[in-house]
């Protein structure tokens, strides 16, 4: 019987703190207002009976001020007031924002991992920027170091170490400069090198001409033709022939210097100096001969005479 007294005391006594609690809360609630610090409410009200923490700097204070029908039953929100803080200070009284901080404290958190992971990139991009303008350096530091001891009159490796600066650096006035430079000496060496070759190669021909020139003069002084004229030449050298043409048919026929032309070997005909002796009437059987002179430079391909009495007959030079 005494302990269930004691028992129904207790619970009185409980029931009764309770609502002294709940009735101080209710009354220093309406004294807090917003721009409050939470200093002043913790003071006023105490530790909150229940705390939703959103952030490091937001949370959501609550106090309870409705009774609650069973003691054993756990604290909720729905028998608090609540209090809300941001940055220390009250920004709200009776209202919950848990759940519209919540969402907001997710964007905030979703858009600082945006941006940071975009300030990851643009420092790995920059990292990586500094290695390709260092690499870029390095090369330009060695080709600098390679092209300082090459000659000026080694256009062709000029050229090509300056491209390759001027493509590492297109802004370098000094680089494009130098290729330019370079392109033009290096256009008038490769020039200089074709028309030696050229003259070399025209040499070694001239020579060969004139070693073969004996061997050439014993298939040329047999006189060839067409039945009505035939035709013999001796290659004298240095620009020199002598001709002999002779009329082997039944008729009389004519030569004149105007019916001689001398072809080079480039196939073009050339300008000659040729003796009047042969500007002649031939009985038949009979001969016309004279010197037809050129200048020494120019190798032979064919001598021909023709006119309309006598038809074509030519002498090769190969």
């Amino acid at each position: 019987m005494r302990i269930g007294v004691i028992v129904f005391l207790a619970a009185v006594v409980l029931t009764g703190c309770s609502h002294l609690n709940i009735n101080k809360n209710m009354r220093a609630l309406k004294r807090v207002q917003p721009g409050d610090t939470q200093a002043v409410v913790f003071k006023a009200l105490g530790p909150p009976d229940l705390r939703h923490d959103i952030s490091d700097r937001r949370f959501v204070a609550f106090y309870q001020t409705t009774p609650d029908d069973s003691s054993d039953a756990p604290m909720t929100t729905t028998l608090c007031t609540p209090v809300a803080f941001d940055n220390g200070n009250v920004v709200a009284v009776g209202e919950d924002p848990t759940e519209r901080w919540t969402q907001e404290e997710k964007e905030r958190k979703r858009r600082l991992k945006i941006a940071e992971s975009k300030r990851v990139r643009i420092e790995e991009e920059k990292a990586a920027g500094h290695q390709e303008s260092a690499a870029r350096q390095a090369e330009i530091d060695d080709l600098e170091k390679a092209v300082k001891p090459i000659p000026a009159s080694n256009a062709a490796l000029n050229l090509k170490l300056y491209r390759q600066l001027l493509d590492l650096d297109p802004g370098n006035a000094r680089y494009r400069k130098k290729v330019t430079l370079y392109e033009a000496r290096s256009a008038r060496q490769k020039k200089a090198r074709r028309e030696h070759a050229a003259r070399r190669a025209k040499e070694r021909q001239r020579q060969t001409w004139k070693m073969a020139r004996e061997t050439r003069n014993k298939n040329m002084r047999q006189y060839t033709g067409n039945g009505t004229a035939e035709m013999a030449v001796h290659d004298m050298g240095k620009g020199s022939l002598y001709v002999w043409v002779k009329n082997v048919s039944k008729q009389i026929i004519t030569t004149h210097p105007d019916n001689f032309i001398l072809v080079d070997s480039d196939g073009d005909e050339t300008r000659c100096r040729i003796s009047d002796s042969l500007d002649s009437v031939l009985e038949p059987g009979s001969l016309s001969h004279g010197k037809i002179e050129y200048s020494p430079e120019i190798l032979p391909k064919e001598l021909i005479f023709q006119n309309r009495e006598s038809g074509r007959v030519s002498k090769s030079f190969r």
